[in-house]
């Protein structure tokens, strides 16, 4: 007598089997739209890291050597203009680790916005995220402008 698990064993064998193939077309089906951005200097910076991390680019880029690299989108397709401490190449626009200058931290719950450690949860220029302003007088309480009236 065939147990129940035994009978539909090969039917979720065929379901694995067809999802799987699902994502390697799809996969595949990205990189090839990627490829059709590979002479395009006007890429997007999400296509560019794709592209790269396909083509097996390290994550972390050194400028020790040129600190130009920093600006080069197709060398360096991650962002970053800023070379710290001849090392990585760094965002100090938004980066919190590196915020306004290298190595300047923002503190616990503080978010750099515009190379400036802002409060997103009470800071009415920068409600909820960057950028973010309260309309009129209204305050910025828990991430919400004119929260509770």
């Amino acid at each position: 007598m065939l147990s129940f698990s035994s009978c539909y064993r090969p039917f979720f064998l065929l379901l694995l089997l067809i999802k799987t193939s699902h994502v390697i077309i799809n996969v595949t089906h990205a990189a090839r739209q990627l490829g059709n951005f590979q002479d395009s200097d006007d890429a997007p910076t999400h296509l560019n890291f794709f592209r790269s991390a396909l083509r097996g680019r390290q994550r972390v880029l050194s400028c020790a050597t040129d600190p130009g690299v920093c600006l080069d989108r197709e060398k360096n397709p991650w962002g970053g203009t800023t070379c710290c401490f001849r090392q990585f190449c760094k965002d100090t626009l938004k980066d919190s680790s590196h915020c306004g200058a290298c190595g300047t931290a923002c503190g616990y719950g503080l978010v750099c916005c515009d190379g400036k450690c802002v409060d997103v949860q009470t800071d009415p220029q920068h409600c909820g995220s960057c950028f973010e302003e309260c309309p009129g007088i209204n305050k910025c309480v828990f991430s919400m402008c004119d929260y509770g009236g």
